[in-house]
């Protein structure tokens, strides 16, 4: 009798400790699959910051865009986002930001954009210098 208790003892701590390798296994494989992800979001994220971005392939669609005195920079990029201009909305609003300083200002006005335009062409029509 004390052998077939030592027996079921040994079987359940072999499964028990099997069970702990698996879930840790599986635990792991998560939190290094998510940080994976994580790694694509941002870099895919920070390329449409910093990089070449356009809404659509060359040759594109000729809009007219039209921002208002009262916009600002956020509405401006959801904006420019709901009209097909730009891909993301909000690494062009990171990008304008970037860009804005006491010399380089969003005008208002109305602009003829392409829906292939750079993030950087945008700002280079819709961004004017201005002396201090």
């Amino acid at each position: 009798m004390a052998e077939k208790r030592n027996g079921s003892a040994t079987a359940l701590f072999v499964i028990r400790g099997l069970l702990i390798f698996t879930l840790n296994l599986i635990f792991y494989a998560i939190v290094l699959l998510g940080t994976v992800e994580i790694c694509k979001m941002t870099y895919s994220f920070a390329n449409e910051v910093f990089g070449d971005v356009m809404a659509e392939a060359p040759p594109g669609t000729d809009l007219e865009f039209v921002i208002e005195e009262a916009d600002d920079s956020l509405t401006i990029a959801k904006n420019l986002a709901e009209a097909g201009l730009v891909s993301n909305a909000y690494s062009f609003y990171i990008r304008l930001k970037f860009s804005l300083s006491d010399t380089n200002i969003v005008v208002a006005g109305k602009y003829n954009l392409n829906t292939s335009m750079t993030y950087k062409e945008i700002l280079d029509v819709i961004c004017k210098g201005v002396s201090g």
